[in-house]
């Protein structure tokens, strides 16, 4: 049975931050230390522990922005894909009651490994927008911005949702840092 656990600094199970790290390369991530300050003093941010027969699975975070539900950052554990548990896992967030649910993949043209991924997401209840330029902004000053395509549980403006990512998820990233 796969379970989502809301979890805070204090109560992350053991080597979730190195399925974390393992599964984003710098661009595509915040500091690991940002997710664990977010997940205790940020009410519209949640980190859960993706739990699978009470063993602890992966990690999803999801950020409550209103309009939409944005999934920033969903990983499972290397040696437990495969079994479903990733497809339980977006099925459930998308079943969640709230607004629909919005989040950024590979482009299709970068390669079969996020021709598959986009796969993955359609199959779980997902449409991948790929006639929309998306831009990821840079996680840190240094880093690069990502070509991106959005993907959405239900029709959403996507002008207004990027405006609204750039703005509440990565303009805050660099508010931090100033």
């Amino acid at each position: 049975m796969i379970e989502l656990k809301s979890e805070n600094s204090a109560s992350v199970p053991a080597g979730m931050e190195t399925v974390y790290t393992g599964a984003f390369p710098p661009e595509e991530r915040r500091p690991w230390s940002d997710l664990l300050r977010r997940a205790d003093s940020d009410p519209r941010f949640s980190l859960y522990t993706i739990m699978s027969d009470g063993i602890p699975a992966g990690l999803i975070t999801v950020w409550n922005l209103g309009i939409a539900r944005y999934v920033e950052h969903f990983a499972i554990d290397p040696a437990m894909r495969g079994a479903g548990i990733g497809q339980d896992v977006i099925k459930k967030i998308i079943s969640m009651p709230g607004a629909p649910v919005v989040l950024e993949v590979e482009s299709e043209s970068t390669g079969d490994t996020a021709r598959r991924r986009i796969g993955f997401y359609t199959r779980a209840g997902l449409t991948a927008h790929h006639l929309f330029s998306y831009i990821q902004p840079p996680y840190a000053p240094g880093l690069p911005e990502v070509p991106l395509t959005l993907m959405t549980s239900s029709p959403l403006p996507l002008d207004d949702i990027t405006a609204l990512l750039h703005r509440e998820i990565y303009g805050k990233i660099q508010d931090d840092k100033s």
